[in-house]
């Protein structure tokens, strides 16, 4: 199965660097694969440096707005390892990468965990927040798919972003609707 977070690895600084990601994972969670694309931070980052931590997160803002390039607000804690956690995250999983499979863009990373800790409670989805990462998946697809099949998406989306959505689902809903409008 696939698990949506957010990913931090070291810069070569030694700063956090967030990426979103979604990880296949076995039920256990001790199976992990990265799939990085080679022309990523996260992929240069990783080869530079093969641990990482994963965060499984309940708010979508930070998603969006790591997904779309954005500036975010979040805080970190540094790990004895050195690598950052996300404060706010419910659950984080540190990861270090074992084997690497180069042949396709997409590459792939076999991980295995390390480290975890739980932060708080997950505090759970409503349809409003699939909604809204199923539009940044659009919204970062853009050159894949066409305007007309994502314009029919973002209508269908739109009802439970109107119906469920608090107030970080609508900031973070706004923001994708402003990417894609303004994508060529």
């Amino acid at each position: 199965m696939i698990i949506e977070g957010l990913l931090t690895t070291r810069t070569a600084t030694g700063l956090p660097h967030v990426a979103p990601m979604g990880p296949m994972v076995d039920e256990q969670l001790v199976d992990w694969t990265l799939r990085p694309f080679a022309s990523s931070t996260t992929y240069q980052l990783l080869r530079e440096h093969p641990q990482a931590v994963f965060h499984v997160v309940d708010d979508v803002l930070p998603i969006v707005q790591a997904a779309l390039g954005m500036p975010i607000d979040l805080q970190f804690e540094q790990h004895a390892s050195g690598n950052w956690i996300i404060a706010n995250s419910c659950h984080w999983y540190q990861l270090e990468v074992t084997q690497w499979d180069l042949t396709s863009a997409r590459t792939v990373a076999l991980a295995r965990v390390t480290d975890q800790g739980v932060r708080r409670p997950f505090w759970g989805w409503n349809r409003a927040k699939h909604a809204v990462l199923e539009a940044t998946i659009l919204a970062t697809r853009l050159h894949l798919v066409d305007r007309h099949a994502i314009a029919d998406d973002l209508l269908r989306l739109q009802q439970a972003v109107e119906k469920t959505a608090g107030a970080r689902e609508r900031s973070a809903w706004c923001l994708v609707k402003e990417f894609i409008d303004h994508s060529g």
